[in-house]
């Protein structure tokens, strides 16, 4: 009897180079006998050409109707409390963001465009290879933030996800303040006593953003630690509020869900000047 044919993810592994050498030299001989997994190989370097493709140019008209809905869109005030470690400052939806986002155009790649380039470098687990979340402020056009990255506290931010996986990806997308504070982006933590769970972020090659901007009730200036932590199991929101109170959050991150998708960015908050 034939042996099975291998998973799609096993050969897009072995595109990128992480397969051991015994079984890169069985894939060889399988894809010289197997049509059907030529036809997968082939469509796997398509798929990996588009994600290094850059977008298309966005019209102008659709980032003008976008700014006009966020404009229109009424804030609403989040609660303080006490949660267990910290107290929590909750970040409140209060910008949709819906369609016209899908084609914006931000001038630059993705961490999941670069991602595959990563032949014979430092092992990088499973979800962090096919699920990568991006941070945006919004604006017009939007911009694509990368650590050290300046800000006004009054600066909605929103976030967008590929996820390049079989099945769904959950996340949670959480700020620390200069002051200790914890913010809440996604999912919304808006009611004392409740404990939401992280968001489900379906398969899509397509860089796809979440449907509402989040405005920072009240961050403290000075760095601003942002947190996308994405599981294959949904967490809640009072599992990462219950951890030890420290000023280096990513370690304890890290140690907790070690097999998880962590993206940290630091972020400089100033006043406008």
């Amino acid at each position: 009897m034939s042996a099975p044919c291998p998973d799609p993810m096993e050969l897009l592994e072995w595109l990128d180079g992480e397969s051991t050498l015994h079984r890169s030299r069985w894939l060889e001989g399988h894809l010289s006998g197997c049509a059907s997994c030529r036809r997968e190989l082939n469509a796997q370097k398509q798929l990996v050409a588009r994600l290094s493709a850059p977008p298309p140019p966005v019209d102008e008209r659709d980032v003008q109707a976008l700014m006009a809905r966020l404009k229109d869109k009424p804030l609403r005030h989040p609660v303080a409390w006490w949660a267990p470690g910290w107290r929590a400052r909750l970040a409140t939806a209060c910008l949709a963001v819906t369609g016209v986002l899908c084609g914006y155009a931000v001038q630059e790649f993705s961490p999941l465009r670069t991602q595959f380039a990563a032949r014979g470098g430092q092992f990088v687990a499973p979800l962090q290879r096919y699920v990568g979340v991006d941070l945006l402020s919004a604006g017009s056009p939007p911009v694509l933030l990368r650590p050290g990255a300046v800000l006004s506290p009054s600066t909605p931010l929103f976030a967008r996800f590929r996820n390049l996986g079989e099945t769904p990806a959950f996340l949670l997308l959480f700020a620390r303040d200069a002051a200790g504070e914890l913010h809440w982006l996604y999912p919304a933590y808006l009611t004392p006593g409740e404990d939401p769970r992280s968001v489900e972020l379906s398969p899509s090659v397509r860089d796809t953003p979440m449907p509402e901007a989040v405005l920072l009730d009240q961050p403290a200036l000075g760095p601003l630690q942002v947190f996308a932590l994405v599981t294959s199991e949904p967490l809640r929101v009072l599992d990462v509020e219950a951890l030890e109170k420290s000023p280096n959050l990513e370690p304890l991150l890290r140690a907790r869900w070690p097999e998880a998708a962590l993206t940290h960015w630091t972020l400089m908050l100033e006043k406008a000047p």
